[in-house]
């Protein structure tokens, strides 16, 4: 009984589902703009549920991992602060460790792309970097690219560095699952071969009677899908994909 009153005391006072219930308080006591009210509290509760979210994020999650080999691992960057004892975001740490379990398996050379915008997001994985292979022994190249600022970039200045240093542009490119679909589309526009190999799911398919209440992880999430959806939008407008 303790259990369901402590999740039902996080789910209605804490975002996101307060701001649904304020929203509807807000439908029932006002006398203009009722309908917006209205709609705010139905698509903030329904991007914060588990089922919608996990709508959004299969679309873009689906994608078709190959068998074939490659002769470099492209790692995209995540977002890293200064403080810590590793520099980067948990969801850049795990693009990271495979990128490199990836790269000590084939022996092959590893490709960090980074730039950021508040901090220099390459200089800080390269931090990681090393105290991961001082525990993996690396025996291989690794490279960092630390110039791009969004994923058009990531494939730009790239394709730059592998010209540089005369690599191949058969890759097996790393990024959180929700990212990779946009991502391939734009490395293969810069004439990479692309072998992807997802990380970070964040589809569940599975639900409770829970799941059915606001979550933020969920509004977090759904956000990142639709950022995904508009991103790749851009590139049909913008690029002509």
């Amino acid at each position: 009984m303790i259990f369901v009153l402590s999740k039902l005391f996080t789910f209605i006072f804490l975002p996101s589902g307060i701001f649904v219930i304020l929203l509807l308080i807000a439908f029932f006591v006002s006398k203009r703009l009722r309908l917006l009210f209205l709609l705010g509290a139905i698509s903030l509760y329904l991007f914060s549920i588990t089922p919608v979210k996990d709508f959004m994020i299969y679309q873009l999650e689906n994608v078709k991992i190959d068998n074939g080999s490659a002769n470099t691992v492209v790692v995209l960057g995540g977002g890293a602060y200064p403080k810590g004892c590793f520099k980067s975001y948990p969801e850049a740490f795990e693009r990271v460790v495979y990128g490199l379990m990836l790269a000590k398996k084939y022996h092959i050379p590893f490709v960090f792309s980074g730039g950021g915008i508040k901090y220099n997001e390459s200089k800080l994985i390269k931090q990681d970097v090393n105290h991961l292979c001082a525990i993996l022994r690396c025996d291989f190249d690794i490279y960092f690219e630390n110039r791009s600022l969004n994923t058009y970039q990531n494939a730009y200045y790239t394709d730059k560095l592998f010209k540089k240093y005369r690599l191949s542009k058969n890759v097996y490119l790393v990024t959180t699952a929700y990212h990779m679909m946009r991502a391939m589309m734009i490395f293969r526009h810069f004439g990479f071969t692309v072998h992807p190999r997802p990380v970070g799911y964040f589809y569940e398919g599975k639900y409770i009677f829970w799941d059915f209440l606001p979550q933020m992880r969920n509004f977090y999430e759904s956000y990142y899908a639709l950022h995904e959806f508009f991103g790749i939008l851009s590139l049909k407008i913008l690029h002509g994909f």
